[in-house]
Parts: structure tokens; sequence; C-alpha cells
């Protein structure tokens, strides 16, 4: 995270203009549907915490990665070393940091199938800072790049419709250059992103607080902001997420929303973040104290992000397309709302069954409906939509 009076300086000159303005690169959709892809709990159970409390000493070990030190050169080699592993299309990111020479944005993109040039972006700088010759900078911010780099490493494994880029920024703790330098060259190029997720100090817990994220987010973010919630508690309802009532300092996600995208930081606490960030004592121990919650932020992060990207599935592709489902529901579970969206031409019938056979709802519908079911009670139900050369049954699960 960005120091305090760097972050108050650029708040005032640039920051408020995100709080002002609405995004301002065209989106496929009007608003984020929550669907629910039982593939995402096969890969949240995969996040390894071995895996990220390694990556986190590793990058401590420098001793430093302060931008501007051959040490951050070093540390930008090892993720990119990283990213290639895992098959990403790597990139090293020049940029120019105020007439100083300084360590380089690391993207690895993952590439989608269906709409290659929508991209969903999560990231989080690897630069430390201090003021001194340690600047270990494990929760600030070693433990957000193992984070990105963990869902690097997992959802390579696995394609999507849309594409991914995995970002680790540089010069971040000297005023956000690499994110600023990434963002400036998306929006000159009208890059289609529909949402950056911020991983920046994800490890650090308060003795006797429960684990819970404070969210950090424009106004012009908030459709984003509730898109993260709504999967959250699909995927992870015990995760708590409050909003941030103090905003302690910047982070990347601000470059995305000053260039009219849409960028949201879920933090480790707004007010009792680790103390002993910016410190020769930012360390695996005082620091990263809790392994548990670096695991919720990466897989509340990983299961936004796939959402968004939404998982390939080759079965009911257009050379398959008999088997192509006639209608969707999401989010499913629900509590209150349910998004009903009709693949067929024409007005439908649609009809909500209980357990014992009973129906309970009917309406007619065309296209896109919003069905309500905040009167029903938990449990499951049929939902049927016949129209006039189909009928098809899906399941719903009320909470």
């Amino acid at each position: 995270m960005i120091k305090q009076s760097v972050f108050l300086f650029l708040f005032l000159i640039t920051g408020l203009m995100a709080f002002a303005q609405a995004p301002n690169h065209p989106l496929r959709s009007p608003y984020y549907p929550v669907d629910t892809f039982p593939v995402i709990y096969d890969m949240i159970n995969m996040v390894d915490t071995t895996i990220v409390v390694a990556n986190i000493q590793h990058l401590q070990d420098y001793g430093t990665r302060n931008c501007k030190k051959p040490q951050a050169t070093q540390a930008q080699n090892w993720i990119k070393g990283h990213f290639e592993n895992y098959g990403l299309s790597v990139e090293i990111q020049d940029f120019p940091m105020g007439g100083s020479n300084s360590s380089d944005n690391v993207l690895g993109t993952w590439t989608g199938k269906i709409n290659p040039d929508e991209y969903v972006i999560i990231g989080g700088h690897y630069d430390s800072y201090a003021g001194g010759t340690q600047e270990p900078g494990a929760d600030d911010n070693a433990s957000g790049t193992a984070g990105v780099m963990e869902v690097a490493r997992i959802l390579s494994q696995f394609e999507f419709e849309r594409s991914i880029v995995f970002c680790a920024f540089s010069g971040e703790e000297y005023g956000m250059w690499g994110s600023e330098a990434y963002a400036s060259r998306a929006d000159q190029e009208n890059m289609n992103i529909l949402g950056y997720f911020n991983l920046d100090m994800i490890s650090y817990n308060e003795p006797g607080e429960m684990i819970h994220t404070d969210m950090i987010a424009p106004p012009s973010a908030q459709e984003l902001s509730d898109f993260y919630k709504a999967v959250s508690a699909i995927y992870l309802p015990s995760f708590l997420i409050y909003d941030a009532v103090y905003i302690p300092g910047g982070s990347d996600h601000m470059s995305f929303n000053n260039h009219g995208y849409m960028g949201i930081f879920p933090c480790e606490e707004d007010e009792t973040y680790s103390p002993f960030i910016h410190t020769a004592n930012d360390l695996i121990g005082p620091s990263v104290n809790s392994l548990l919650k670096a695991e919720k932020f990466i897989q509340a992060a990983l299961a936004s992000v796939v959402s968004l990207a939404i998982p390939y599935d080759p079965v009911g592709q257009p050379e398959k397309d008999n088997q192509k489902r006639n209608f969707r529901l999401f989010p499913n579970p629900a509590s209150d709302k349910v998004f009903v969206e009709l693949n067929t031409q024409g007005p439908a019938v649609l009809s909500v069954f209980n357990i014992t056979g009973q129906r309970i709802q009917s309406s007619a519908i065309s296209g896109r409906y919003l069905l309500d079911v905040s009167g029903l009670s938990a449990g499951s139900y049929v939902v049927n939509i016949t129209g006039k050369d189909f009928t098809s049954n899906e399941k719903l699960v009320i909470r």
C-alpha cells in the first residue's frame, strides 16, 4: 500500500476523479450477473497456503524490493519465470518513473476462448518500501503478490471465455507508477476491461478480530463491488465483507478508476491493518500472521475473477447447439431475486414447483425476466419453462 503522505497528495489531485466519474469504456452487459459455477468450488479448494507462504518468504528474503534497487529487478524476473511456467503469455512492461530507473511490471495473460478481447484483471504490487536498507515488505505486498501468483497457478489449469491478465506491478510505493502506466495504455488502446481486483496486504489479522475484509471502492465501481460481495456470498458464505469507513491509503485500483474502469480494493482492515508496514518488521510472524485470512482473500478474488471470466465449456458450443440449455437461472442458490435468461425466441410460461409438485408461481415471460423468490422458504424448487417448441426444467435452491 502506498505511503500515507504520498497517497493524500494523489487523492486530492487525482483520486477524487475516480469517485465522481462513471466508467467510460463500453461493457457488454448493463449489469454483472452472478451465476453458480460448480467448478469454482473445486478451484478454491486448490488454494495451497504452503505455496503462498513459501512465495512470501522468497520475496521477503530479498531484503528489499524497493523499485529503485536491483533486488526489485531480481524479484521481477523471478515472478516472470513463474508466470512463464504456468503457460501464460508474459510481458515485461517498462515505464518511466519521474526520471528514475525502476523495476518493471510483470504481466501474464491467459487468453479467453470465446471473447479474447474482453479482459478481467487481477493484480498487486511487488515493490516494497521502508526508507532504509531493510524493506522486507512481507504483508505489503509480498502477500498480495503471492496471492496473484496462486490464482494464476490454479486458473492456468483451466480455460475461460474471457481473457484474464495477472499483474505484478512495480512503483506502487512511490505513487502507483506501474499500474498507472498499464491503465493509461489500456485506456489509450480502448481495452475492454470488465473489472480490476486488487490484492494488497492480505495476511495480517488484528488479534481477537474476526476474519473479514473492508471494501475500498469508489461509487463508480459500485457494480463490481456488489459483484464481489454476491460471488463471495455463494462460495465463501462465512467470509465477512464490510464497506470501509476510513480509507487508510491508496493502491493500484485507483489507477484503473482514474481511467474510467472499475477497480476494487478489498483491504485487510481499514483501521487495524498491519502496524508493521513500511518498517523492517514487515515480516512473516509479526506482520504476516494469518494464512487463513490470506486464503480467504485469495479464494474470494479467484471466485470473482472466474465468475466474470466465465469457465469455458465446449459442450453446448455451436457444434453442439442441440445440447444447449433453453434457459438459465442466476444466481443459484438465491435468496430474493433470480434472473431468468431465455435462450429461445418468442414468449413462454414460467412455473415454479415445490418438492411435492405443487405449482406455487406462474408468469408469462420473454427474453430476460426477474423472478421474485423473496417469499419462498429455504429449500429446493423446480423451475419449468414451456415455450412453443420446448419444455425445460432447472433446479433452484433458495437459501
